[in-house]
């Protein structure tokens, strides 16, 4: 039943008021004392008051700008009572609407009907848009939660993330979560507004292993627990004040979280005031949001254990390998140099039969010797510990080298080796030796699978990069590519390979004979190696090959400028960095060609030093747009000696400390450490190169 507060001090019309208005369902009181007219208004009593204009001892002007506050908050609607001939506009002004005197009973009953129903209106509308603002606020906690929930895969972070979803959409006053991590890792996590006493905490641990066992009534449940395996962590904003048992008595909402099919854990909310249906729908709605979230983080983490255990097997792979092979080397040298006595002849006379099987003894120690250095040539490349000495030369040294040396092993099979040689093929920068042992592997296949009367080329060739079928190139990620290449091809009349096999002649422990011809020992390793140091050269290698019709094996490699070859052993100094977790410093200098004196011919001639060179540290000398460069890495160097080495600079450029006057030498640096820098040698050297390419002015020097 509305209430109207009447505020008259005329007896008279009050009773002619509350008699008219006891035919209506409205219930009227009667009062000219301020504090309570305020006080009723605070606090919501009222729907609708009546003031007099006449009033004696109140003036109505005032009392009406003071209800204004609570009118906003409440929607009061007043009504004032005014002669006819009122001339009092402000009151008028700040009423809803007024009514002439003396009071006519149809007008009054009228107004007052037509008021309350405009303000139940209101309220209802008001009460409308609240509760939509406060379910679009939910939908924006909703959308924000679900997104964070996506960029997480930690299910630590994704309860947490949960619960402050819950907070922000709820404003619950506590919340119990129970997550299994695993049977014997069981959180109870408690975001509680005040802090909560012992009994409650002990309560809380009951309460949800009830709920826990009750989820699973009349099923096995999936770890038998008691309170003892239960670790607390609580979360109190506010620990002064705290909560007991009684909280037990709030509305409460509860909900199961599950990872797919799996049980994780449960979650129950308490709140004094009670939940609506949109709250319980928004609870509902975060309690499964979680679920996928979880169920991805808990593959990542299977997935991370799996890997783990797939990286201790690789090295202890790699480490017994590399362990049984030395061991075997060391008695197989012993069992070499012994039948090299004995076939001598120094050991005594040796017969025909014994001749036989000494030399027999002795090809098979041979063999077993190649299948050693094969197996630690790869637990080296797989270790990144492969040794490199790049140097600028010719190609076709190792390779008419290696064809001179198979030469007599050709023509025991009567088989034809031919070196096609391009005499004017690029120099490029290569590692001689393990060009060699490519080579080697190469040419040898080639002759055990070539038959009697065969024939085997072997050729060199310069190609460009649009010569080179990128489609033969399968299994090749995030490849660098130059613009000019050194082609050698090694092609045979032999048996060929299946298509279906050609796809795997590169994986370890295969071997490229077909089925139906095993008479070939070997590990299966050579080609392997082989592709990885011809990618350690930045270079390809593949395989064209049809059964019966022969087999062409082809591997390129780049024709490296200095600046290209000094990136390439940039990247392998940073991945020997990473591997041990250590700093690596990159220097670079810029010098306008024909400059006197020069700084870098000077650095060359080692004039002057501003570093300490050592075997590890690599540098390097190039030209480019009207300039000379001089770059320098040094392995194991810090921020300190970034800073000792670009000082050491200055003072050689600057002699007499003058830092704005002509400097001695016309030159610009820039440095920069790994993994600050980037996060390998092609960032690192854009990140030097851009600071030089601002044209920094000698007074700027120092800051770069």
């Amino acid at each position: 039943m509305p209430k109207i507060l009447l505020v008259s001090d005329d007896e008279n019309q009050n009773k002619l008021i509350t008699h008219s208005l006891s035919k209506t369902s409205t219930a009227v009181i009667a009062s000219t004392d301020e504090a309570a007219i305020l006080n009723y208004a605070e606090k919501g009593l009222i729907s609708l008051i009546i003031i007099d204009e006449g009033l004696k001892n109140l003036d109505a002007v005032i009392l009406c700008k003071k209800l204004q506050a609570f009118n906003i908050r409440e929607n009061i609607t007043i009504i004032s009572l005014v002669a006819q001939d009122t001339d009092n506009v402000e009151l008028l002004k700040l009423t809803n609407a007024n009514i002439t005197k003396p009071v006519n009973d149809k007008v009054l009953i009228a107004s007052i009907n037509t008021n309350l129903k405009l303000k139940k209106a209101i309220d209802t509308l008001s009460t409308n848009n609240s509760e939509l603002a406060k379910s679009l606020y939910q939908l924006d906690v909703l959308y924000n939660t679900s997104t964070q929930l996506a960029g997480s895969l930690d299910k630590q972070k994704l309860i947490k993330i949960m619960i402050d979803g819950l907070e922000k959409s709820l404003s619950f006053s506590l919340s119990s979560t129970l997550v299994f991590n695993d049977e014997h890792d069981i959180d109870l996590i408690i975001n509680s507004l005040y802090a909560i006493s012992p009994r409650l905490e002990h309560s809380l641990k009951l309460r949800a292993i009830l709920s826990y066992r009750a989820l699973f009534d009349k099923k096995r449940i999936p770890y038998d627990i008691n309170i003892n395996d239960i670790k607390v962590t609580k979360h109190i904003k506010h620990p002064l004040e705290e909560y007991d048992l009684n909280i037990l008595k709030f509305d409460n909402l509860f909900a199961p979280i599950n990872v797919g099919e799996k049980f994780f854990g449960l979650i129950e909310v308490f709140r004094e005031a009670d939940f609506t249906q949109e709250d319980t729908t928004c609870f509902q709605t975060l309690a499964r949001q979680v679920s996928l979230p979880l169920e991805n983080a808990s593959l990542y983490e299977e997935i991370k254990k799996a890997n783990i255990k797939l990286e201790k097997l690789e090295r202890l792979k790699s480490e017994f390998i590399s362990i049984v092979s030395h061991e075997l080397r060391t008695p197989l040298t012993a069992i070499k140099n012994s039948l090299e006595i004995c076939l001598s002849g120094k050991a005594g006379d040796v017969s025909s039969i014994m001749d036989k099987f000494l030399n027999m003894a002795q090809r098979n120690v041979t063999r077993l010797s190649g299948i050693i250095n094969d197996l630690l040539d790869l637990s080296k490349v797989e270790a990144g510990k492969m040794d490199f000495k790049f140097e600028k030369a010719n190609i076709n040294i190792p390779v008419e080298f290696i064809k001179n040396t198979f030469e007599n092993v050709a023509k025991d099979k009567n088989i034809t080796l031919i070196l096609e040689k391009y005499d004017d093929v690029f120099q490029t920068y290569y590692d001689n030796q393990r060009i060699e042992q490519v080579m080697s592997n190469l040419v040898s296949n080639a002759i055990k699978f070539t038959n009697e009367n065969g024939k085997i080329t072997i050729k060199t060739e310069n190609i460009s990069l649009k010569d080179i079928d990128r489609t033969k190139l399968a299994g090749i990620e995030n490849a660098a590519f130059y613009e000019n290449y050194i082609k050698v091809s090694v092609k045979d009349s032999g048996i060929g390979i299946a298509p279906e096999d050609q796809k795997k002649v590169f994986d370890q422990f295969q071997q490229i004979e077909n089925s139906l011809n095993r008479k070939n020992g070997g590990t299966g390793l050579g080609l392997p190696i082989a592709k990885q140091l011809i990618e350690a050269h930045k270079g390809f290698i593949w395989v064209e090959s049809e059964l019966n019709r022969g087999t062409t094996f082809s591997f390129v490699i780049p024709v490296l400028s200095e600046k290209e070859k000094f990136i390439i052993d940039l990247d392998k100094e940073i991945a020997k960095a990473k591997a041990c977790s250590q700093s690596l410093l990159l220097l670079l200098v810029k010098e306008p060609e024909g400059r006197i004196p020069s700084f870098i011919s000077e650095i060359k001639e080692g004039k002057i030093s501003i570093i300490r060179k050592t075997a590890n540290t690599k540098e390097a000398y190039f030209t480019g747009n009207g300039a000379n460069f001089f770059a320098v890495m040094i392995p194991e160097a810090d921020k300190f000696a970034q800073s000792f080495i670009e000082k050491k600079i200055e003072s050689t450029i600057n002699p007499d400390n003058e830092r704005h006057t002509d400097s001695k030498y016309d030159i610009l640096y820039s440095s920069a450490t790994y993994p600050e820098g980037g996060a390998d040698a092609k960032e690192l050297f854009e990140f030097v190169e851009t600071a030089l390419s601002k044209e920094i002015s000698q007074n700027d020097l120092s800051e770069v």
